[in-house]
């Protein structure tokens, strides 16, 4: 028996590193294209390319994570069908959960693999990677939401500014808490105020302490200009990048992102669909699992491609749907996700069964 188990889970750890394989080759190659239209001219060299490539490969993988279970799982029981494997475990009392616990194992072991050390990863090389493709911008300024404070790296002809904001109203642009160090090639300077505006393109300042470093002097200032290279709706935009946070950081992103008004449903649930990602494969897994346990042997190999694919995009769907909803009528990420997994849960549990039936 332990045999058996221990033949399934390598088994499908072949057919798991096997697609996963040809699947990100796949996606490169398209990548590759890709960036030929989005890469400037006079940057295009087999070098960027190389190395744009290979930043994106953790986000690759993660992203087809869940499609490679599919059609791994598809295409491993054609080939213990085909072999007659299935029927020969099924023969001596093996159950078809019995057949899927190794099978679990060897998923929930790559979802773990794509949570704790993927994750982050794909994080680092994600900002990595938009750093590199908007170097403009990254030149002009830069914004981030950490440790519940707003951190801005604003450039122009007069300096370096870094702005550090502890209260922020998105919606009224008011600034509250705020402190700035402005390095310059003749002075150095930092300012701290209760209260500040962002109008426009400019950065106003109230009720100014400025502290001239190279001098040693103190000034007040009642109110203060600051000239920015960004408006509202980049700020807005950061918030888009909330993708590439590692798990570690999800509930402080949260938190940061409730403070400063730019928190919404949708946030919370992608956060909780990577931190449940190897389990909710092995759901995945299970409901292929009771559709391809019933191919007949030799089963067509670009029909259980056009299955897997149809079944892979059928998820996808739902996924996007539910999202959508969440998103639209601001509903609770908890109730999203649990219509996201009880629905294809379902699905198997009725298609298993049949299977146990027969």
């Amino acid at each position: 028996m332990y045999k058996i188990k221990r033949y399934i889970l390598k088994t499908s750890g072949k057919y798991i590193a096997l697609n996963q394989l040809l699947i990100l080759f796949l996606i490169i190659f398209l990548n590759l294209i890709e960036l030929s239209r989005v890469i400037e001219k006079e940057n295009q060299s087999l070098t960027n390319f190389f190395y744009l490539s290979i930043l994106k490969i953790p986000s690759i993988i993660n992203e087809t994570s869940s499609f490679v279970v599919i059609i791994s799982t598809a295409f491993m029981f054609r080939y213990l069908i085909s072999n007659n494997e299935l029927i020969s475990m099924r023969n001596i009392g093996f159950s078809i959960f019995d057949i899927f616990k190794p099978l679990a194992v060897g998923i929930f072991l790559y979802g773990l693999f794509i949570l704790l050390i993927l994750n982050p990863i794909t994080a680092f090389t994600n900002i990595e990677y938009d750093n590199y493709i908007n170097n403009k911008n990254k030149n002009m300024y830069s914004i981030n939401f950490s440790e519940n404070n707003l951190w801005i790296k604003n450039i122009n002809n007069d300096g370096i500014f870094y702005i550090n904001i502890k209260d922020f109203n998105i919606k009224e642009m008011l600034a509250e808490n705020i402190e700035i160090l402005s390095i310059k090639k003749e002075k150095n300077e930092f300012f701290k105020s209760r209260k500040g505006q962002i109008n426009d393109k400019n950065f106003i300042l109230y009720n100014v302490n400025h502290f001239d470093i190279l001098d040693n002097k103190y000034l007040y200032r009642n109110e203060y200009k600051l000239k920015l290279n960004f408006s509202k709706e980049n700020i807005l935009t950061s918030n888009i990048n909330y993708k590439n946070i590692p798990y570690y950081n999800y509930l402080m992103h949260v938190k940061t992102l409730k403070k400063f008004n730019l928190y919404s449903s949708e946030v919370s649930l992608y956060y909780l669909s990577e931190m449940l990602k190897p389990f909710f494969m092995i759901l995945l897994a299970f409901v292929v699992m009771g559709f391809s346990a019933k191919y007949k042997r030799n089963e067509n190999f670009f029909k259980i491609l056009f299955y897997s694919v149809l079944f892979g995009f059928s998820f996808y769907f739902l996924r996007e749907v539910i999202n959508k909803f969440t998103i639209t009528f601001n509903i609770n990420f908890i109730y999203s996700y649990f219509i996201i997994f009880i629905i294809p849960f379902l699905i198997g549990l009725y298609k298993v069964v049949q299977i146990e039936n027969d």
